[in-house]
Order: C-alpha cells, then sequence, then structure tokens
C-alpha cells in the first residue's frame, strides 16, 4: 500500500514539476513573439509615418545620424538634463533601431493592385515572384495590417489616392525566436530532471520512516494473532470439559460465545496480515471462475434457508480466471455473509457473475435497509461498522469487506457498493 502511495506521490510532483516547465517556456516564447510582432509593427508603422523612408539613426548618447535632424538630438539632450540616462535613447528608439536594420520593401500599387513601383535597399531579399505571390496573399487577406509567415505589412493609402504597401521581413527575427524556443527547451527539459531526481530521493526518504512504521505495526498485528490463538484455544479446551462434566450453563456457554467471537477476530486479523505481506500476482493461476462461486454458493443456500432468506445465483459456465482460486472463494463468502446478515425479514440475496471482454464482474444484491450514501466511502475501512456502538445485535468485528478490499486490490480490481437507500444493497467487485 505504502509502495504504491509512494509511486502515485512521485508521479504527481513529476507531472507538477513537468507542467511548470512548460508552461515557463511557453510563458517565455510567448512573450518573445508578441514583442517580435510589436516591434514590427512599431517599425511599420514608423516607416508609414516617414512616407516609407529610413528614419535617422539615434546613437547612444541621444545625438542624430543626421545633421539635417537636429530635433531628435535636442529632444534626447533634455531628457538628458531632465535626469534620465543616455542608454534610456536606445530603449525607446528600438523600433527605430529595427527599421534601420530590417529589411523592408516599399511597394506602390496599380489602379488593379498590379504593382507599379518596388523600392528596397536590399534586392537579395525579395525576388519578383516572391513580390508577386506576397502582394497577393496579403491583399486576399483584406486587413490594413498583418502577417504573412514572417513577412509583417501595412497597406496605407496616400492623399493622392493611390496605395502604398511596406512589406517588413522579419525572418531574422524569427530564426531568433526559434533559437530561443530550442534554448528554453533544453534548459526547462534539464531543470526538470534534476527537480524530479530530486522531489525522487526527497520523498523516499520523507515516507521511509513511515514505512518502517507500518511495517512493524504489521509485523505486531500478526505476531500478536499468533500469541492469541494459544491462550484461546486453551480457554475453549477448559470450558468444553467443563460443559461435560458439569453440563451447559449460562457462564459456560457465555465464555465459548466469546472465545469464538475472539478467535474468529484473530483469524480476520491474521488474514489481513497474510495480505498485506502477499507479493502481487503470487501464487496465481488460471482456475474455473464459474466452479469456484459455485461450490461457495451452493453450500450457503442452506444458511440461507434456515435464515428465511432466498438466494438467487446466475453463473454462467465455464468462465475462466488468472488469479487466487481459494482468496477469490474468501472473497465470495464474505460478501455473501455480509449480505445475509443485513437482508431484511424473508429477503432476497442475488449472486451474478458477468463477462465484459476481458474484465469478470461479480455482483452481491440483498434486499434490506443497505448502506446510506454518505457511509459508502467508509464501508472498507478496518473496524468500521455502520452501527457506531459495535452492538451484539448483528455479529461482526468490521473486517470482512476489509479483507474483501485487500482481496481484490492484490487482483488489482475495483470493489464498489452501491444500491438504494432503505431498499437494497449492491456490492460490485471487477477482476
Amino acid at each position: 500500500m505504502l509502495k504504491s502511495l509512494r509511486i502515485r506521490l512521485i508521479l504527481l510532483v513529476i507531472l507538477l514539476l513537468f507542467t511548470i516547465s512548460v508552461g515557463i517556456v511557453f510563458a517565455i516564447n510567448l512573450m518573445n513573439e508578441r514583442q517580435i510582432t510589436s516591434d514590427a509593427y512599431d517599425s511599420l508603422m514608423l516607416l508609414a509615418r516617414n512616407d516609407g523612408k529610413r528614419p535617422p539613426f539615434m546613437r547612444f548618447d541621444g545625438s542624430s545620424s543626421d545633421p539635417s535632424n537636429q530635433s531628435a538630438s535636442e529632444e534626447s539632450r533634455r531628457h538628458q538634463n531632465d535626469g534620465e540616462r543616455p542608454f534610456r535613447s536606445f530603449w525607446s528608439n528600438r523600433s527605430e533601431l529595427q527599421a534601420n536594420l530590417g529589411n523592408y520593401a516599399i511597394i506602390s500599387l496599380g489602379e488593379d493592385d498590379s504593382i507599379a513601383s518596388v523600392s528596397t535597399e536590399r534586392e537579395d531579399v525579395f525576388t519578383e515572384e516572391e513580390l508577386d505571390g506576397l502582394v497577393k496573399d496579403i491583399l486576399l487577406q483584406g486587413n490594413e495590417r498583418g502577417q504573412v509567415g514572417r513577412q509583417y505589412y501595412t497597406l496605407n493609402t496616400k492623399p493622392d489616392g493611390t496605395r502604398q504597401l511596406i512589406i517588413l521581413d522579419n525572418r531574422l527575427a524569427g530564426e531568433n525566436a526559434r533559437q530561443v524556443l530550442i534554448a528554453t527547451i533544453i534548459v526547462a527539459a534539464c531543470t526538470w530532471i534534476l527537480l524530479s531526481i530530486g522531489a525522487v530521493v526527497l520523498i523516499t526518504r520523507m515516507l521511509r520512516p513511515v514505512e518502517e512504521a507500518f511495517i512493524k505495526q504489521r509485523q505486531f498485528v500478526s505476531d500478536a494473532s499468533h500469541e492469541l490463538k494459544t491462550p484461546l484455544a486453551v480457554i475453549s479446551a477448559n470450558a468444553q470439559a467443563m460443559i461435560r462434566e458439569q453440563g451447559h450453563n449460562e457462564q459456560t456457554d457465555y465464555i465459548l460465545s466469546e472465545v469464538n467471537r475472539a478467535d474468529s477476530l484473530v483469524k480476520n486479523l491474521l488474514s489481513l496480515a497474510r495480505l498485506d505481506q502477499s507479493a502481487p500476482q503470487t501464487g496465481f493461476t488460471d482456475f474455473d471462475l464459474s466452479q469456484a462461486l459455485l461450490s461457495v454458493a451452493l453450500p450457503f443456500e442452506s444458511t440461507v434457508f434456515e435464515a428465511g432468506r432466498t438466494l438467487e445465483t446466475d453463473i454462467p459456465e465455464h468462465v475462466m480466471y488468472h488469479g487466487q482460486e481459494e482468496m477469490i472463494k474468501q472473497l465470495t463468502v464474505i460478501l455473501l455473509s455480509n449480505a445475509l446478515k443485513y437482508s431484511d425479514q424473508n429477503g432476497q440475496i442475488r449472486l451474478r457473475l458477468e463477462v465484459h471482454a476481458n474484465r469478470r464482474i461479480l455482483t452481491v444484491v440483498n434486499t434490506g435497509e443497505g448502506i446510506a450514501p454518505e457511509n459508502r466511502d467508509r464501508v472498507f475501512d478496518r473496524f468500521w461498522r455502520e452501527d457506531s456502538s459495535h452492538s451484539s445485535a448483528i455479529s461482526g468485528h468490521g473486517l470482512g469487506l476489509s479483507i474483501a478490499k485487500s482481496i481484490v486490490d492484490l487482483h488489482k480490481g475495483r470493489i464498489t457498493v452501491g444500491g438504494e437507500w432503505h431498499k437494497n444493497a449492491v456490492f460490485t467487485v471487477t477482476l
């Protein structure tokens, strides 16, 4: 049980770390893409305001490389006089830098949307065929600005009615974005692996004391149950000797009744201890599940009849299963005994086996009060009974269904409880 808990906890932490790593990579690259797009559109707007001409380049000291453009230098000096650092001029002119360094083309369109003229400083960036196809794709979009792949564009109408298309080639920024994506994936993957290894080591160390305590507790239950068998056997033998000598009386009958009750509890504790210590798939064989269920149900009919109930069985023939036959029989006995114990007067008990694909579904139904919906998650807890006072009106110790669940878990199956409150109880085992 603790082993499966440790595995689930480790997988949960690893999945959480993976989700965080993916989220960080996604966030970084999304912000990078948005910044690239924002800078591209800023550059296009700047080019459009300058009538498709290259704007003057701003130096880091705030002065302009164009002697005729004194306003930019004066504005930069004013910023510096206001206490701003010179490098602020660089960051405030990112679009200017991109417009200067980017590869762009200014295309004048004719009345029929044909290319009237092309102005570009890099003839090697756009071929005539590429420009023709690019213009067609842009005009098909019908937007004033947008992008086709890594080509960003803005479509402006000049005062004379002609249309001007400015295209900014951003493939270099796209390649840089791809490199950033690869780098962040590598860093995130390495970080995730290292953190996962650390989580495995940490969780294993944290659960080790719990596992040791659980093993000691399980060993104590097993040892105590074995030690209790001897005194119970001695008490039972002496009580029977007193009966043979003095005959039955209230005291000896009470002693035997309580000894049998304690002996049943010890046997259940031993069964749980053995199931806790059993390795999965140990002693599993192929056997006839139908025959195993019938071998339990048929002798049980007489007990049901004496209690004033009826037992119905619906078990198809020759249904094979791979597991521990004796444990499956014990499971069936527990469920039938529980159904008989909590069925109403003149009630019915039904045992049914169904086959769905490679699954075997065993259902035990009994009429009666059933189990309250708020208690159905607790019926398989050890020593839990719906009658919290543990009165002797209904015999038992609250261990039977716990043993049944342990058997089902050992067979990698699932057991659930349902039914209609105040009408019936339905236990379903999927193997």
